[in-house]
């Protein structure tokens, strides 16, 4: 009996669900994902344009309807009066409480007024004096085993560049590094409720601490920038400012170190597209933008909240892998031309981090092109990769010709 058969036996389908309509996969166990999320998704793309997964238990549901095509996955991006962002991620609720993620879970006006307030700490400008710093870090990360002939990325530059930065603008102690990223594995990624509910607490109960100690004592940091922020001439509320602190936390310490582990993965088993960047360095930032595109990392939800009550997963990856508007989208075409892949989202809830993320991206490529032979994967050893709300590389030993 096939999974779609055995759910179907045992599980009521709501009434707008017929039979043929249900597709069962586990973008979090699925064996496949495990070898590679992207490969293991693109079959899914020839479905006609949603499928109902029973598997997908988010948003208080039995099952959710999953888009499977870029035009679709525009549409309810797009269309928050009709797809709402509220509860979509749901971290509050497994503390038992009730903030939203801002502006993550809200939907207009209210999404639109957070946004004008938070967009300032990360825009163009802001990001451009940030440049030196993430250079200077960059290059400090790649000459600590440049010499060395080989390293496992992940630990070596993949999280600790990104994360480093972040942390620096938070105002985050680094000798919690390690902390709070087994935090952030466990609340995205662990699959026992009892796990995800220890790491949200513990995310809760230290971001409370923080933000006590800046209002006390503010400095220079996006975490005292939140706490005495104002809107329309009040202060933010206590569940404002831990929404907004909560979701600065979880976004700032894994997308971007996914995005590095398969892009460095992906030019490792392409040492062609290596030599044509170290050739063009001005290539890079295009690069990324299809790089973005075909490791598009992160899944999103939605409530559809008009003709019915219904949950909406919106898989970034299967917008940007679809046929219908990339050609030949399971290859990495560096330049590609008109690339509007879903690597940050779309519409109203458009990445909030995305001129950064993109900087460090962009400058991670040209610093390794520019000061490491043509890496490749390391012979034999294992190769980590998981699925789940965000795509991620765990483990990636890479090897090269020391100097």
């Amino acid at each position: 009996m096939s999974q779609e058969a055995a759910f179907q036996d045992t599980l009521q389908l709501p009434g707008h669900v017929s039979p043929d309509q249900v597709r069962a996969f586990d973008f979090s166990a699925d064996p496949e994902m495990a070898r590679c999320p992207f490969a293991a998704i693109a079959r899914l793309s020839g479905e006609s344009g949603a499928f109902w997964n029973p598997t997908l238990q988010r948003l208080g549901g039995g099952g959710m309807w999953v888009l499977t095509s870029a035009e679709d996955t525009r549409f309810v991006l797009n269309r928050p009066d009709l797809f709402s962002s509220k509860g979509g991620a749901g971290f509050s609720a497994l503390v038992g409480e009730s903030w939203d993620l801002i502006p993550l879970e809200l939907d207009p006006p209210a999404h639109t007024q957070f946004r004008q307030l938070l967009n300032p700490l990360l825009s163009p400008g802001a990001v451009g004096r940030m440049t030196p710093g993430v250079t200077s870090r960059a290059i400090e990360l790649i000459e600590a085993v440049r010499g060395e002939g080989g390293c496992e990325f992940m630990a070596a530059f993949g999280r600790p560049f990104p994360v480093s930065i972040f942390m620096q603008l938070m105002g985050l102690p680094a000798e919690k590094t390690e902390t709070f990223l087994d935090w952030e594995f466990d609340l995205l990624h662990a699959r026992e409720i009892p796990t995800k509910i220890a790491a949200a607490t513990a995310i809760r109960d230290y971001l409370l601490q923080l933000a006590a100690e800046r209002r006390a004592a503010p400095v220079d940091d996006l975490t005292s920038f939140v706490v005495n922020a104002e809107l329309d001439g009040r202060r933010l509320t206590d569940d404002e400012v831990m929404g907004i602190l909560y979701l600065l936390f979880v976004g700032g310490l894994d997308t971007v170190a996914s995005s590095l582990g398969f892009f460095f993965r992906h030019l490792a088993e392409n040492p062609e597209q290596q030599r044509l960047l170290r050739a063009n360095p001005a290539m890079i930032p295009r690069a990324v933008e299809e790089l973005l595109r075909r490791f598009s990392v992160v899944t999103v939800h939605r409530r559809c909240n008009t003709d019915v009550d219904v949950g909406v997963a919106v898989v970034c990856a299967l917008g940007s892998l679809d046929p219908a508007a990339f050609d030949k989208p399971l290859d990495v075409v560096l330049d590609r031309k008109d690339n509007r892949h879903f690597g940050f989202s779309y519409g109203p809830h458009f990445c909030l981090g995305s001129h950064l993320a993109r900087r460090e991206l962009v400058v991670a490529l040209g610093e390794w092109l520019a000061r490491v032979p043509t890496w490749r994967l390391k012979s034999g050893a294992p190769l980590e990769v998981h699925g789940g709300g965000v795509f991620g590389v765990e483990h990636l030993e890479l090897e090269w010709d020391a100097a």
